[in-house]
């Protein structure tokens, strides 16, 4: 009866249970887009909000160094709306590009460390605590790493779970504990950094399972005669 339960929690997970989803609504996607319509206005490029994002989300950091977490909050989440808004900018101006989401991928990986880092200087007179925050960092990064990794081998995941929308708001909740005691901050840190870990071996385990669906057909295709124009 336990494996059933997990089965069915995984397969709800690998199909993209995500705090994301919000964000794919109808009514916030409309309420996105008349904000980006706005700021097309000002001339204001894609690009430029992109790298603007990563100005609070390196205040964040700085204000969790100093046990500031209700600032780093507030910051975190104000980079975290800026950077929503790039898209919707780059697609309603008709400036797309592949260079855009490039730098996008790059300044988002800035700013999910920034506020980590500065977790890792103020736990550091804590000793050996400080491990908890460069843990979540670690696993944080794998998760994007996975998935980036399967895009370069053409290898389609689904969306999964423990996305980077979801880390950040969960990133800012912890922080938000801090308000109350530092403690509650390490603890659901932590707990982040244990759930980025699963997902990483759940999409780790997922692309095994897509790579090997496809080896017969792989066998198939090295097992034909070969042409006569590629015969040598």
């Amino acid at each position: 009866m336990s494996e059933s339960w997990v089965s069915r929690l995984l397969a709800s997970l690998e199909r993209g249970a995500s705090l994301q989803d919000i964000a794919r609504s109808a009514s916030f996607a409309g309420a996105l887009a008349k904000a980006a319509a706005l700021l097309a206005r000002t001339g204001v490029t894609p690009n430029s909000l992109t790298l603007l994002s990563l100005v609070p989300a390196l205040l964040s950091g700085l204000f969790a160094a100093y046990g500031a977490f209700g600032w780093a909050t507030l910051f975190l989440l104000l980079s975290g709306v800026v950077d929503m808004l790039d898209g919707p900018l780059a697609r309603s101006t008709g400036t797309v590009s592949r260079f855009g989401a490039l730098l996008d991928s790059t300044i988002d990986r800035i700013t999910d460390a920034a506020p980590l880092l500065g977790l890792i200087v103020y736990y550091a007179p804590s000793g050996w605590m400080v491990v908890i925050p460069g843990f979540t960092l670690l696993t944080a990064y794998t998760v994007s790493y996975v998935r980036a990794r399967c895009e370069g081998l053409e290898v389609q995941l689904p969306p999964l779970w423990m996305r980077r929308g979801d880390r950040m708001v969960l990133i800012a909740l912890s922080l938000l504990l801090g308000l109350w005691s530092p403690a509650l901050t390490l603890a659901c840190i932590g707990l982040v950094g244990v759930l980025s870990l699963l997902a990483s071996a759940d999409a780790l385990r997922v692309a095994r399972q897509v790579i090997d669906s496809r080896l017969p057909d792989a066998r198939a295709a090295s097992d034909a005669p070969a042409s006569r124009d590629t015969a040598i």
